[in-house]
């Protein structure tokens, strides 16, 4: 199987975690896999998630900017 290629599209869905009795509950997205280290995101580094619109997420490496 090929590596996936840069701006490959990755549908994830969010998940309702926690208490639902209580009503106490929780979006979740759990981003994991070896795409994760073709993007140049490695186990350890840090990473930075802003929130430039609504329903936008964006993440960057930390460890990356030196």
């Amino acid at each position: 199987m090929d590596s996936p290629s840069q701006g490959e599209l990755h549908v994830l869905k969010v998940r309702n975690v926690g208490d639902r009795y209580r009503k106490e509950v929780n979006p979740q997205i759990r981003l994991q896999g070896k795409w994760l280290l073709n993007t140049g995101i490695r186990p350890g580094t840090h990473v930075q998630i802003t929130n430039p619109r609504n329903g936008e997420l964006v993440i960057k490496s930390l460890d990356d900017q030196a």
